[in-house]
């Protein structure tokens, strides 16, 4: 951005400074304009120079306070008056300069012949050499950026962009898990959870107690990491904005696909001894052995973006999915708050022990999970308290479930598509998948499907038969019942 100071400075203008300051001449000027309007400030956005003869406004008269004071609010930076011996003015009225000390606006005169196009046009020029300068500099910093990358590694170039920027940067995984350094603050993780799920890749800016920080996705078509900077950082905004976007195309670069996270534990598939389930916590989870851990049992469990969001919330969790439960298991609160405040210590944050736990809850809420079970119990315990969860809730359908959720979920998703399709886009869909359901439940029967859905038989019957004629299907048929509840199965994972 061009200054105040750096436009009066120009030799060239001439400019005539009366009431000035440190402050004012630090200010970026957003553009140069020239106005001849009594009510000028309508008009404008804040960050001007705004130049004027005078012609429709008198500056020697009492209203003079007003209109000063009319510009100072409308966000001006400073007042120009065109002096000359055939202007209206010869040089600047005593009034306005008191005013204008009196209101802090910034004050100069235009001395004659320079005309107003002059003022302007050193402005323009002085923000294309800016802009030049501006565009020099994120190019040599984005080859710097691939050179930190190729011999040295993300961290690198990470630590480049926040000397670069001037800012703390961060690099962390969807969840806001650090990938070169610390794990971003605990009120970020939260919001980024829920960003992490959203299907733009526009850069967000992220509202936090702490303040506003913008969060820049690495990826192609989902978010598979963040760079994180704080949004009141100085400099250029398209110098800022060039650079980050330049620092995530090549940071995506070197995130590499990894396998979704399906724990295969001996924690929750065989029984172990205590010391064999704290031999297991420190290989899969490399943190110290713990005596209890909080096992949670979540219904609900469709798609994969649960386990996807779970498995990256970092050391501590481990999880399995079962049909439409998921299990997860992390440190004990008493154990946690031991291993965590170390890495609090580490990491110079202070409500990373004291939140962590909500880490899970909050993966929960935003991916509609149902909070089942919750408890804190022994390591070698998982195994036993997941086979009970197992067997007291599991159905005929969750084991179909179990087995439909090994199925490609492109193939899945047609086949739903195909069976269901019109159904799901019609204007009664809600409606007609309950009923639906529970005509596949009841066996079809109609009078239980109107008990079960508090309605008339007679409104079952015309249900029915729409549903029918959306499906393309007889459902007297034993093999397109058994086709359409596949598919209602299919849907819900």
């Amino acid at each position: 951005m061009v200054t105040l100071g750096q436009l009066w400075a120009r030799q060239e203008l001439a400019l005539d400074v009366v009431v000035d300051s440190p402050h004012s001449r630090l200010e970026d000027v957003t553009i140069v304009h020239s106005s001849e309007l009594p009510a000028v400030d309508e008009w404008l956005a804040g960050g001007e120079v705004l130049l004027t003869i005078g012609v429709s406004q008198d500056l020697s008269g009492e209203g003079v306070g007003d209109y000063v004071g009319r510009l100072k609010r409308a966000g001006v930076h400073a007042l120009g008056i065109g002096l000359g011996s055939a202007l209206p003015w010869q040089e600047l009225p005593p009034v306005l300069i008191e005013q204008a000390r009196a209101q802090q606006l910034a004050l100069f005169g235009v001395p004659e012949p320079v005309p107003f196009v002059a003022v302007v046009d050193a402005f323009t020029r002085m923000r294309e050499e800016e802009t030049t300068r501006e565009l020099t500099r994120a190019s040599s910093a984005g080859r710097r950026f691939a050179t930190d990358l190729a011999h040295q590694g993300p961290a690198a170039l990470v630590d480049d962009l926040a000397s670069t920027l001037a800012a703390d940067v961060h690099f962390v995984s969807p969840t806001g898990r650090g990938l070169t350094g610390a794990d971003a603050k605990i009120q970020v993780r939260h919001e980024l959870v829920l960003e992490a799920l959203k299907p733009s890749m526009a850069p967000r800016l992220l509202r936090t107690e702490a303040g506003i920080v913008e969060a820049v996705p690495v990826g192609d078509e989902q978010v598979r990491a963040w760079i994180l900077a704080p949004a009141e950082a100085t400099g250029n905004p398209r110098t800022r904005a060039l650079l980050l976007s330049t620092a995530a195309a090549l940071l995506s670069l070197s995130i590499t696909e990894a396998p979704h996270r399906r724990s295969e534990s001996p924690l929750f598939t065989t029984p172990l001894t205590p010391a064999q389930a704290r031999t297991e916590w420190v290989q899969e989870t490399g943190l110290a052995p713990v005596s209890r851990v909080k096992f949670t049992v979540f219904g609900n469990v469709r798609g994969e973006d649960p386990e996807t969001l779970m498995g990256d919330l970092g050391p501590g969790t481990l999880l399995v999915r079962a049909g439409a439960m998921l299990g997860v298991i992390e440190a004990g609160r008493q154990d946690t708050d031991r291993i965590y405040r170390d890495a609090a210590d580490s990491a110079g944050s202070s409500d990373l022990a004291a939140d962590q736990v909500s880490m899970v809850d909050r993966v929960a809420e935003v991916t509609g999970l149902s909070e089942l079970s919750t408890k804190l119990i022994p390591l070698a315990q998982v195994h036993h308290a997941w086979t009970v969860w197992r067997t007291q809730h599991e159905t005929a359908s969750s084991d179909v479930r179990a087995l439909l959720s090994s199925i490609d979920e492109a193939a899945a998703q047609r086949f739903v598509d195909r069976v269901l399709g019109a159904l799901l886009a019609s204007r009664d869909e809600q409606d007609l998948l309950l009923t639906l359901r529970s005509f596949i439940a009841t066996g079809g029967v109609r009078d239980a499907i109107a008990t079960e859905l508090g309605i008339h038989r007679h409104t079952v019957r015309a249900r029915m038969a729409k549903i029918e004629t959306l499906l393309g299907r007889d459902l007297s048929r034993a093999e397109s019942v058994q086709a359409v509840a596949l598919a209602l199965e299919l849907a819900e994972l």
